[in-house]
């Protein structure tokens, strides 16, 4: 089944000042693991449109973190309730589809968003490598 591949694009959320308890009440499958983090909760797997459930239940904010392993592409979507979401991406230059942000908790590159955001690099099967290389 095509699903079941493992993704080009891995995805994690972290949910700030949240449990893992509030966390599940709002929405869980079983393609996703979640955990407390120093932020609140880490949610890995596959969590699709649980980011906005997240947000819109919860205080948050939410940060949905994306990464492309075959183009290098790194963002964190922003989402603090429903209004509008801004992100982050390691592309700058370039129409990211929501506002952009300079930095993510004071932090500009994807290693040191994924230390402020304590989330391993694993996680979304970070490796750190150079645009176009």
């Amino acid at each position: 089944m095509a699903d079941d591949k493992p993704p080009v694009t891995r995805t994690a959320c972290v949910i700030a000042g949240a449990t893992p308890e509030q966390v599940v009440a709002v929405g869980m499958n079983p393609r996703i693991a979640v955990r407390a983090n120093a932020l609140g909760t880490l949610v890995t797997g596959r969590p699709g449109d649980l980011a906005i459930d997240y947000a819109a239940e919860l205080d948050g904010p939410v940060y949905d973190i994306m990464y492309n392993s075959d183009t290098g592409w790194f963002s964190v979507t922003v989402f603090e309730g429903l209004a509008t979401p801004s992100r982050w991406d390691n592309r700058p230059g370039t129409n990211p589809g929501y506002p952009r942000i300079p930095d993510i908790r004071g932090a500009s590159t994807p290693m040191a968003i994924l230390a402020v955001l304590d989330v391993p690099p694993d996680a979304v099967g970070y490796v750190a490598r150079t645009l176009g290389a």
